[in-house]
């Protein structure tokens, strides 16, 4: 009955925590965050430390028993590896088809090509567009996961408990 209960308080803070790293906001904060700004000199720990995502998870974490904390780690550690895999895939399968059917194309019937992509220039590069958002969102994806696993790290370094992971 114990196991239950700590599942399901792991799955609450994780979806608590997973919440306060939204995909969609990744570009504006960008540009606004302390974390953002210190990607400038040796210190790329301060300002990510200071950013407000940090610090609500701080405070979400805040009384966390050990066990449920490294659960969590855990469950961020594998999320990560995960997002990894398909950031992977996605990447391979973006640059690995279009390229080699473009390749192909223009092989076999190149003048067309040229001819069809300036005939329709405004279609294709719309599509080129629409089909570069598909690495670009696992790449921003890939970034929060990563994000997180950060913020575990630096709780974890602040509580004093083992040294971070060394991972991607």
């Amino acid at each position: 009955m114990e196991d239950l209960e700590l599942n399901g308080e792991l799955w609450s803070l994780w979806r608590r925590l997973k919440a306060l790293f939204p995909v969609w906001s990744l570009l504006p904060s960008s540009v606004y965050t302390p974390g953002a700004w210190g990607y400038a000199g040796v210190d790329f720990v301060s300002g990510f430390r200071r950013n407000p995502s940090t610090l609500r998870a701080f405070a979400l974490l805040d009384g966390v028993d050990h066990a449920t904390f490294d659960a969590l780690a855990a469950l961020a550690d594998l999320n990560a590896r995960r997002q990894d895999q398909m950031l992977r895939f996605v990447i391979i399968f973006y640059l690995t088809v279009p390229v080699s059917i473009l390749a192909l194309t223009a092989d076999v019937a190149g003048d067309s090509l040229l001819s069809f992509t300036r005939a329709h220039l405004s279609i294709v590069v719309s599509i080129l567009a629409i089909m570069g958002l598909g690495p670009v969102s696992y790449l921003m994806s890939q970034w929060r996961s990563r994000q997180i696993i950060g913020v575990l790290d630096l709780i974890r370094i602040e509580r004093g408990q083992a040294a971070c992971r060394s991972g991607g």
